[in-house]
């Protein structure tokens, strides 16, 4: 990024210092082909500019996602529902809008939101799934087992 910026600089000074020997020039295709150059100059200059630009969009919509998730984090806690079966819950108080879920304890810790999903239901515990990484994970505690799409294994 400060590669483009010092080249969209160095296109600018070549631009002014085309437009300074200009006024000394009084031949005419001189002047011309002087004029194209400069304007060869300034439409490198505009086109760093954009890139630069569209890179300080980009990192603008990163910052913003960082931040969302950094808010969106302080609402869970990891819990451990079974012994080495760890999940993220919603902390108490934080479930107003939305019912009680786990979130892949994985993907949580590589910035992803992944909700797992109860579909099985094996010797009374219940098997809840990530959609994103497929981990699965075993337990008899949390939401009640209607909250899930459970089916029995027999």
């Amino acid at each position: 990024m400060v590669a483009e910026a010092i080249a969209g600089l160095g296109a600018l000074k070549t631009a002014l210092d085309l437009t300074k020997g200009l006024k000394d020039i009084n031949d005419a295709a001189l002047r011309n082909s002087a004029v194209i150059e400069l304007q060869e100059h300034i439409l490198s200059a505009q086109q760093e500019q954009f890139a630069l630009s569209e890179h300080v969009r980009q990192l603008e919509k990163q910052i913003a996602e960082f931040e969302a998730w950094e808010h969106e984090k302080t609402r869970y806690e990891l819990k451990e529902l079974e012994p080495g079966n760890f999940a993220y819950a919603l902390k108490e108080g934080m479930g107003e809008v939305e019912p009680a879920h786990y979130l892949c304890a994985s993907c949580y810790s590589n910035g992803r939101k992944e909700i797992l999903q109860g579909n099985t239901s094996c010797y009374g515990l219940r098997i809840i799934r990530c959609g994103n990484c497929k981990a699965e994970i075993k337990h008899s505690k949390g939401p009640p087992a209607q909250s899930f799409n459970s089916q029995v294994i027999y």
